[in-house]
């Protein structure tokens, strides 16, 4: 295929899929957007992805199916931005005059578009919005009988500072108030501010329109989908709505803390720490004027009162009642469903895609097939990491830190793919969780539901040029082929929802290359079957890493909470670390008692990127009888320092054998590339106790990659080969090479 065919930068032609695996007899629904006239779609089974001259190069199988044709272009809008939506009803339509109260802290007061803080202002100007105008000040529009006043208070707001809000209007006699204070107050300046203006006087507005918390407006656009605009970057609390403009004393009392019922006249009162791990936003007024938050804003985050000495939302969740909003989140693209598949009852389990074509442009939108619902057709799992995939979901890193130094990591020129550059400039795709809002907080929340443009089979990644998670998984798709193993794909997803009974129905599980992201069900799984018996092939690096959340009524939606002890591009406040969707602690699971080292005998040890990775010297272990089998047709020979990703086995993210991290200690060190990585390979922050320039892999010997086996109980066992290059190195001189001949050997042992 010609570069050109595969420019994604001119016309936009892309899709995602409603899900990431399904079974033969159901459907999977694709939705697509394209700006030209039409386009050809067909289904292709995915071999091969790299396109590089060294290997097999690019394969595809283009399906007979029902999807093949051509279809009408039609290009698919995406709304992006958090806020909460309150539904119109009959106290707010009735509402004439009101005060609006809250806490906020927002994170960017200055900015290029005014921010809305509550709204209920419908199209023909009746109504109200509080917000801050892109000055920075806190401002309030009422619309009074087709006209509307606005009234902005002087104080320019300090960003990611507390502040209590109040403001209201009284229709009867026209005046306006707002008032602002520092929460707590500064010691050097006083914060707080009062204006007050009066207008003519009109009677109720009568507006019909949903209240909107953290956004200035909303427009129904068709059924069930809206257009917003202004929205607030930042935290709100505690958020409350009265009948009348109150007295100063009264709005004082609100401010130290008095119960809104106490104030009297209230219409809403909403607790946003209640159920964070819901998108429903509750009013404990007793009105019934509960919300629903759009577009997974952040929950289960600190408000203004924390103690300094609670560390977990459920043990206070008094002191969690905040939630953060960003004008780039996006929980769902919401597009319209081009084109269904109805998987063959027998189309066999694998790696496929949706291919579209229009002009120059071509897309591949990926998806698995797995077996049939309840059984196997192979005694062979591949574990296809699709939470990895969401994780990595549209990384941006070099568009949200552009001032970063790669240098120290890496002696390879940095090209962003094609991909890459096209999701930069369409931030409504959304980004990964290694990036951060346009506010510099960091991405908690990953979703399905949208293109994954850096999940595409022609991908390459930016740091090494070569293909790095799906597109690097199809080396092992291909080598499975080639070597005539027969093989069913499950996913993540797959593993997630169905545990152990799912993994039981195989011999043999072999991971990914990069299993990094992991929930809390899918180990508890992986140990219960090797536990029984199992057996693994690990054959990836920086594996069972991460405490990966799963919203549990939007299993599109993964949460993951960054820690601050480990390797990350961004850092989780410590009292922040609880994930919202399960309650469990965030971070690596190392730091919750679960080390890799105690699950494959190997664990995360440094990256790094050099132009060549070095081969892997056996070790004594190596010929110890217990693993005869798997040096079968070897000599005393370097391992793996050949392949089409960092020229080499041992490259990229790395994993080492250490007792002391919970390797078990019956475990064989078979070979290593201790003392031969290189300079840009560096250990990792988790083990890096004290600052030493002894860091990289010439000068520290726990930087490097140890290829690892030992025996579990009723005859199960683990096989590491522990770093993301390695299933580069399969199909090097047409399969024919010690890498192939090692994990071969394995295999067909383990299918005993």
């Amino acid at each position: 295929m010609s570069s050109e065919r595969q420019d994604v930068s001119r016309l936009e032609l892309l899709g995602y899929s409603d899900r990431p695996s399904a079974a033969p007899g159901e459907k999977m629904s694709f939705m697509v957007s394209c700006e030209l006239p039409e386009y050809e779609a067909v289904i292709v089974r995915l071999v091969h992805g790299d396109q590089n001259l060294a290997g097999p190069g690019f394969k595809e199988e283009v399906l007979k199916s029902s999807v093949v044709g051509t279809y009408v272009g039609s290009r698919q809008e995406t709304q992006m931005g958090s806020y909460v939506r309150v539904s119109s009803s009959p106290a707010l339509v009735n509402l004439s005059s009101f005060t609006v109260q809250l806490w906020m802290r927002a994170s960017k007061p200055v900015s290029a578009l005014s921010q809305g803080l509550v709204s209920h202002m419908s199209d023909d100007g009746n109504g109200f919005c509080l917000g801050i105008d892109p000055t920075g000040r806190v401002y309030l529009q009422v619309g009074l009988a087709g006209r509307v006043e606005q009234l902005v208070l002087d104080q320019v707001l300090r960003s990611d500072v507390w502040y209590f809000v109040a403001a209201g209007c009284d229709s009867q006699s026209g005046v306006m108030r707002i008032e602002i204070s520092g929460t707590p107050s500064w010691p050097l300046e006083d914060c707080s501010r009062t204006a007050e203006r009066t207008v003519s006087p009109a009677g109720a507005p009568n507006c019909v329109a949903d209240l909107l918390i953290a956004v200035a407006s909303q427009r129904q656009i068709k059924q069930g989908k809206f257009s917003t605009g202004g929205h607030f970057n930042g935290r709100i609390e505690r958020p409350r709505l009265f009948s009348r403009l109150l007295a100063a004393s009264e709005i004082g009392q609100l401010r130290e803390g008095s119960d809104a019922l106490s104030v009297g006249s209230i219409v809403a009162d909403w607790d946003l720490g209640i159920e964070p791990s819901s998108n429903r936003v509750h009013d404990v007024s007793g009105n019934a004027l509960d919300g629903l938050a759009i577009n997974f804003p952040t929950r289960a985050l600190l408000g203004r009162s924390w103690d300094r000495n609670t560390f977990k939302y459920l043990d206070a969740p008094e002191m969690f009642g905040s939630i953060e909003f960003h004008e780039d989140d996006n929980e769902d693209c919401n597009w319209d469903v081009s084109i269904e598949f109805a998987i063959p009852v027998d189309l066999k389990s694998g790696v496929y895609a949706l291919r579209l074509r229009a002009g120059n442009t071509e897309d591949h939108i990926p998806f698995f097939v797995r077996p049939p619902r309840d059984s196997a057709t192979s005694s062979i799992c591949y574990l296809i990491p699709t939470m990895t995939y969401l994780a990595y979901a549209n990384e941006s890193i070099l568009a949200t830190s552009p001032d970063a130094d790669w240098t120290a990591m890496t002696e390879i020129e940095v090209v962003p793919d094609p991909y890459d550059k096209y999701v930069w400039s369409h931030r409504e795709l959304a980004y990964s969780i290694y990036d951060t809002h346009t506010d510099g907080s960091g991405i908690n929340y990953s979703s399905w539901h949208r293109p994954i443009l850096n999940m595409r089979p022609k991908h390459r990644f930016w740091v090494t040029s070569a293909p790095r998670h799906f597109a690097a998984d199809l080396y092992l798709t291909d080598w499975l082929e080639e070597k005539g193993h027969s093989y069913d794909v499950v996913t993540d997803h797959d593993l997630h929802a169905e545990g152990i009974g799912l993994l039981s129905r195989y011999k043999v599980i072999i991971t990914g290359s990069h299993p990094e992201y992991w929930t809390e069900p899918m180990l508890n799984a992986l140990e219960a079957y090797m536990a029984g018996g199992g057996k693994l092939i690990y054959l990836g690096g920086n594996g069972f890493y991460w405490v990966t959340g799963v919203d549990p009524d939007r299993p599109h939606i993964i949460e993951v909470r960054r820690g601050y002890a480990n390797t990350r591009t961004w850092t989780s406040h410590p009292a922040e670390l609880n994930l919202a969707s399960t309650g469990e602690t965030g971070g690596i699971w190392r730091f919750r008692g679960r080390s890799p080292n105690s699950l494959v005998g190997v664990g995360f040890a440094a990256q790094g990127w050099s132009k060549s990775s070095p081969g892997f010297e056996r070790l004594p272990d190596s010929y110890d009888p217990r693993v005869a089998f798997i040096f079968k047709g070897l000599g005393d020979e370097l391992i793996g320092d050949f392949g089409l990703v960092l020229n080499g086995a041992s490259g990229d993210e790395i994993d080492r054998f250490d007792n002391g991290l919970g390797t078990p200690t019956h475990a064989l060190r078979l070979a290593t590339t201790q003392g031969r990585q290189s300079k840009y390979y560096l250990i990792t922050h988790e083990d890096l106790l004290v600052t030493t320039k002894d860091v990289d892999g010439t000068t520290n010997p726990d930087v490097r990659c140890d290829i690892t086996y030992f025996e579990t109980g009723n005859g199960g066992a683990v096989f590491s080969l522990p770093a993301i290059s390695a299933s580069g190195s399969l199909s090097y001189n047409n399969y024919d090479n010690n890498v192939s001949k090692i994990i071969n050997n394995v295999l067909e042992r383990f299918m005993r």
